[in-house]
């Protein structure tokens, strides 16, 4: 079940108002010893049941009985009205562009696709481009496997013969390892890849299957009327 979001931001106002009536019931009645905390212009901090009011235009943080600090106020100049107001205010913007990036998205899925066949096709075909890039990372790691397996080979005959292995021929299995490493790399990548192709394709499926059907139940609403 999908959550309403005017409905969350109804429970946010009525939050904020709680903590406003909150923070106001604090002013009211009397505060335990400590309860403010600020600098006064040498930098040097104080304690005290109020701000003075030469620093009430400065920074200052409100601490609860264990000495905790339970909120620090920056602008000062504002009432704590204005700025849950304004804290408000940002939170139904972006609701609202939030629904209007997902009415843009609903209105470009169901004019990318006729059908949810359609939907699946271009999951396939988006698979299938991805098994053809696994193809070419399996050839390269089979490539570099054959050619780490004879370098090793003859490192060991030289070794048998009682030889050192030249510093080139260290280095060449040395990049091949690595090359070995970056293959094996790039295929979990792949793998996670597929992964987050398929749960986008679901994804629009699901919504295109309930936007689809939406459509439905308006178009069949007069005929049923009537």
């Amino acid at each position: 079940m999908e959550s309403n979001p005017h409905i969350m931001l109804f429970f946010r106002v009525r939050f904020v108002a709680i903590l406003i009536a909150g923070i106001c019931s604090l002013a009211v009645t009397p505060l335990a010893a400590d309860s403010y905390r600020w600098k006064d212009k040498d930098g040097k901090i104080h304690y005290g049941a109020a701000v003075p009011a030469e620093y009430a235009d400065q920074p200052y943080d409100i601490i609860n009985d264990a000495g905790l600090v339970i909120e620090h106020v920056d602008n000062t100049s504002l009432p704590l009205e204005v700025i849950a107001e304004e804290q408000i205010q940002e939170e139904e913007a972006q609701l609202v562009s939030q629904d209007k990036r997902q009415m843009q998205f609903d209105r470009l899925l169901v004019i990318r696709y006729s059908s949810e066949e359609e939907i699946e096709k271009a999951l396939e075909l988006e698979i299938s481009q991805l098994d053809y890039e696994l193809n070419i990372i399996a050839n390269s790691a089979e490539v570099t496997n054959t050619a780490l397996r004879e370098q090793i080979s003859q490192a060991a005959d030289r070794q048998r013969a009682g030889q050192q292995i030249s510093a080139d021929q260290q280095k060449s299995i040395d990049q091949l390892y690595a090359r070995q490493v970056r293959d094996e790399r790039r295929r979990l990548s792949m793998g996670k890849r597929e992964d987050r192709i398929r749960a986008r394709f679901e994804a629009e499926l699901e919504r295109y299957r309930y936007l689809t059907s939406e459509a439905e139940n308006i178009d069949q609403k007069p005929a049923d009327q009537g």
